[in-house]
């Protein structure tokens, strides 16, 4: 089993202690109306954007695209990028180390890149880490998710594709699997964390050489 695999089995317990689910109890309607949910534009570059509102918080509802000289589409085919969105590369070269410039400026004015805390507040307000009902309403209903995931319900409107990750060379794994997504809290001098979700929800410290998808919350 590969460090992506493994990815689902690991626990944090400093998130783990604030989400807690009870599915019983827990109302979409509620939590995530759809009243809570529409467009916004990218002022940059003009795409629209869908979002979603989960809690108090506003969440791109679709993975960013916005074309920047560290990001890769999917096979390097641009056509892919207007469904997958792009994979970025946030860290310095090849270390596990943020860099800041890029950090502060990848996500659309009047948004910026989720940290650590910022996901937890989202998956717990959602159900817990390292719990399948949570994954399975913040994951897509497409077709494209492997059958050992099954489509997800997509109740909060997150739509999570299963868009993996992507390597330098443009090339993707855990395609079909899961999504993975960037945090801007680093774990340490030596790494930065991810968020996967697909089957369940975890959060790991991520690898220089991987580009991953990127989803902003509002400020």
């Amino acid at each position: 089993m590969n460090k992506k695999q493994a990815f689902f089995s690991i626990t944090l317990a400093a998130f783990l202690a604030s989400c807690s689910d009870d599915s019983n109890s827990w109302n979409a309607s509620e939590v995530c109306p759809e009243s809570g949910r529409g467009t916004f534009v990218d002022e940059r570059d003009g795409q629209v954007y869908k979002y979603t509102t989960i809690g108090n918080q506003v969440w791109m509802a679709e993975n960013l695209n916005y074309n920047v000289e560290y990001s890769t589409c999917y096979d390097n085919d641009e056509l892919n990028c207007d469904f997958w969105g792009r994979f970025y590369a946030l860290q310095e070269g090849d270390s596990d180390i943020l860099d800041w410039n890029k950090v502060d400026t990848i996500c659309p004015i009047g948004w910026h890149l989720p940290s650590n805390e910022e996901w937890s507040q989202m998956i717990g307000t959602v159900g817990g880490y390292q719990d399948e009902p949570t994954a399975l309403r913040l994951q897509s209903t497409s077709s494209l998710w492997d059958e050992s995931r099954g489509k997800g319900t997509d109740d909060c409107g997150f739509s999570v594709i299963p868009s993996g990750y992507l390597y330098e060379s443009g090339k993707g794994t855990y395609m079909y699997y899961g999504g993975n997504f960037w945090s801007s809290t680093m774990k340490d001098v030596y790494g930065a964390y991810e968020i996967g979700i697909g089957g369940v929800v975890g959060n790991i410290n991520s690898s220089g050489e991987h580009q991953l998808s990127i989803r902003c919350i509002r400020d």
